[in-house]
């Protein structure tokens, strides 16, 4: 029998599209990505897309504690 908490948890489907960005380098001192050639922040790229953390959490914008 599981523990109430592991019956009742909610679980994240793990996201397998989500990849580190290509040519850029995650800097831990100034907590951004930047690109290798340009040392431009990712950010500023043409092609950015979404905002994204360095461990690529998900992040949902509900609260399912009462699920």
């Amino acid at each position: 029998m599981k523990h109430i908490l592991l019956n009742r948890a909610f679980e994240y489907r793990k996201r397998k599209d989500i990849n580190p960005p290509k040519d850029y380098v995650y800097n831990s001192i100034l907590g951004a990505w930047f690109n290798i050639t340009s040392k431009l922040p990712l950010i500023f790229a043409d092609d950015f897309k979404a905002q994204g953390t360095k461990k690529l959490d998900v992040e949902t914008g509900e609260d399912n504690k009462g699920q």
